[in-house]
Parts: C-alpha cells; structure tokens; sequence
C-alpha cells in the first residue's frame, strides 16, 4: 500500500462558499485524515462561510489572501468560473499545495451527494418503521397501564369497604378482613408493576427520541 493513502493531516481549503462549497466542508469535516483550512468567498453570508464561521475554520473574501496567510496541501475550485481557476492556478504555481479544479471537485460533490442518498435510502426507511413500531408499542403499554390502574383504584376502593364492613360486625368479619388486607397488598403489588412498566416506557421513549434525532442529521 503507497504511503500517500495511510497520510495524515491533509489540510484543505476551499474556493466557493456555494453549495458544493458547502458539501466538501461536511465531507471533509467528516474525515479523520484532512482538515479545512479556510473557505473564501466574496459573500461572507453564502452557506459554506456560515459554517465555516460555526466551526472555527477561517473565512476569507479574497483568495490571495487566504492563500498568503494560511497553508493547505489541497485547494478545491468549486465556484464553477473558469477565471477564478485560472487565478487559483496561477497563485499556487511553484508551490507544493495542489489544485482541484471545479470539474474534478464537482465529481467529489456528487459522488457524496449519492453516498448520503444511498444512507439515507437504506437508513431512513427501517428507522422509520422501527420508531412507528415503537411508538405502537407505547400506544398499547400505556392503555394497558391506565386501564390496570383504573382496575386497582377499584380493587382497592373494594378492600376499604371490605375492611369497613368487616370492623363493623366484629369477630364475624374476621375473614372478610383477611381478604381486604390481601386485596390491598395485591393492589400495592400491581402498582409497583405498573411503575416499573411506565419507567421501561419512558426508556423505551428516549430510544424514540435518539432515532428522531439520526433521522434528523440524515436530512
């Protein structure tokens, strides 16, 4: 294996804040083995500036500027005009830093462009399934909860008469207060059952949450 493909810290920068400017800043802001030097671009409000800016990687209007005052092993054309390339071209002539020119860079754009479309293809839909399931799921588990609540309320409101009548005829209701104390206990144990339910829910729930959130930063 040649030593160029196990390099580290390429450092790039990039020429056009447009949107393929903006797609080689995520694609490169991904990589373990380059990192951005700068973007320039006479609009400080196009996209890849603003994220440049967000990330701490620095900014230019003019490109000889960023060229003087910064250095990158790689530069990336990615305004589409042939006069910015030829000036890009000429600035780093006798230089060690190498150019990419727009229709190369294009290339590496679009090759991204259909990576994420084949991630968010064979992500995005199980995900989804898998949420919807989830959210079904959770459907279910909390009427199945709030029902066997409704059913202890009256179990329990059962036993509490039970105990009543029971004290009211003395030694009588011995046994009748047997089963009240049973109905009570019977009723704390659910209880506690159905608590242990609502905190597996409220995991289950944060699964939920998180696949919002992957699905999001898919988008």
């Amino acid at each position: 294996m040649s030593d160029w493909y196990g390099a580290k810290d390429h450092t790039i920068g990039i020429v056009g804040g447009g949107r393929a400017g903006h797609g080689l800043l995520k694609f490169f802001q991904a990589s373990k083995i380059a990192s951005v030097a700068f973007v320039v671009d006479p609009n400080q409000d196009a996209p890849a500036i603003e994220a440049a800016r967000a990330a701490d990687i620095r900014t230019f209007t003019d490109l000889p500027e960023a060229l003087q005052r910064t250095s990158c092993d790689i530069v990336f054309e990615v305004t589409g005009k042939d006069t910015a390339q030829d000036e890009l071209i000429q600035l780093t002539t006798g230089t060690n830093t190498h150019v990419v020119t727009h229709h190369a860079a294009r290339v590496v754009v679009q090759v991204q462009d259909e990576n994420m479309e084949r991630l968010r293809t064979g992500v995005t839909g199980p995900l989804a399934k898998i949420k919807t399931e989830i959210n079904t799921s959770l459907e279910g588990s909390r009427n199945l909860v709030s029902r066997i609540n409704q059913i202890m309320s009256s179990m329990q409101m059962l036993a509490l008469n039970a105990s009543i009548e029971a004290a009211k005829v003395g030694v009588h209701g011995k046994g009748f207060m047997v089963v009240a104390d049973h109905m009570t206990k019977s009723v704390e144990s659910v209880r506690n059952l159905t608590k242990e339910i609502e905190s597996m829910n409220s995991n289950i729930m944060q699964v939920s949450e998180q696949i919002d959130s992957a699905l999001e930063a898919l988008k």
